[in-house]
């Protein structure tokens, strides 16, 4: 039988907004989980999206993602940002607007306004920022602007920048060598592969085949990346020991650097597994009906883009009570593949 809807909502939620908070504060976030492990990559592009939904449940966690970006914010790929909202349909459009426009009034984040849209008519009722918290003081003007009730943002400046001695910054540290442009990702993505084409690169990284594949023959010139054809495409890899001085810190056995995970499609899953346990309609249902729903909408296919990941991307054929059973199962075994890492 499941658990009961409001004890696995709590677990669920606590589950999530813990690896939520071991990312930002590997990222730098003022807090006092740990950091994650280190084995896996952080994609802040991704994180930062599913933040303005999920850390909705957490208004510290929100507020200190907030405060970082305030001085940060210049390591985020607003392109990639947005090509990752559009093809993922991950985060909430007019949250991450409401951020940009806090953001432009600083010099450092001016480019953030191509972000910053204000709302083409004005919202009659403005919903709560976060539901579980209610809503205190004078409405910040520029979530209210975009129809969220929230009190002011303070900046605290408790944050600090990425740690380049962490594995899971490894994102950000070739961002620091090559631009905050492919190269950082497609140099991510071959690390922790043996080698790969280009339309599996672009899928993976969220950029543009063609820019992907243009990067790869100018990298293939510097005679650090390799290639050979496969019929009539080109697979590209690299010699990883010539990388290892990107390498400070310590490994696990027999892994040098973090492995990619599909972050994008993993946070967006997670996405919709809680607009599942907060629909009212659905959770006043039968169970058959509740079973119905749960098996259409919770797709866990692009899971498959992680080898650690596959076991759990087959279809759950139960129905009823049994279905549910084994989606609240299949949630626990991915939130413990990820909090490993």
């Amino acid at each position: 039988m499941p658990n009961s809807p409001t004890r696995f909502k709590t677990e669920a939620r606590e589950a999530t907004l813990d690896l939520l908070w071991r990312q930002w504060i590997t990222l730098g976030v003022s807090g006092h989980a740990a950091p994650t492990f280190g084995h896996v990559l952080i994609d802040p592009e991704a994180l930062l999206l599913a933040s303005t939904t999920l850390a909705r449940h957490d208004a510290r966690l929100f507020d200190e993602m907030l405060d970082w970006l305030q001085d940060q914010a210049d390591w985020i790929n607003l392109q990639r940002l947005t090509r990752i909202h559009k093809d993922h349909s991950l985060g909430d459009a007019s949250l991450l607007s409401a951020i940009a426009t806090r953001l432009t009034r600083l010099p450092a984040h001016k480019k953030w306004q191509v972000l910053s849209r204000p709302p083409a008519e004005p919202h009659p009722a403005p919903a709560p920022l976060f539901p579980a918290d209610g809503h205190f003081g004078v409405p910040d003007p520029d979530f209210l602007a975009h129809g969220w009730l929230r009190g002011p943002t303070r900046y605290r400046g408790l944050s600090v920048a990425p740690r380049m001695d962490h594995a899971g910054n490894l994102l950000l540290k070739l961002r620091a060598l090559f631009g905050r442009q492919s190269r950082a990702e497609i140099m991510a993505w071959l690390l922790a592969h043996e080698s790969g084409h280009p339309a599996e690169i672009a899928r993976q990284t969220g950029h543009f085949r063609r820019s992907i594949q243009l990067a790869l023959n100018e990298l293939e010139r510097s005679g650090h990346i390799r290639a050979r054809r496969e019929a009539r495409a080109k697979q590209f890899s690299l010699v990883h020991d010539d990388w290892r001085f990107l390498a400070t810190w310590k490994n696990p056995p027999g892994q040098s650097f973090p492995a990619w995970l599909p972050w994008a499609a993993i946070l967006r899953w997670l996405e919709q597994f809680f607009a599942l346990l907060d629909d009212t309609k659905i959770a006043a249902a039968s169970l058959e009906f509740q079973a119905i729903e749960w098996n259409r909408r919770l797709d866990y296919t692009p899971l498959a883009d992680a080898p650690a990941l596959v076991a759990l991307t087959f279809p759950i054929e139960a129905r009823g009570a049994e279905a549910i059973a084994a989606h609240q199962e299949r949630f626990r075994q991915l939130i413990a593949r990820l909090a490993s890492t």
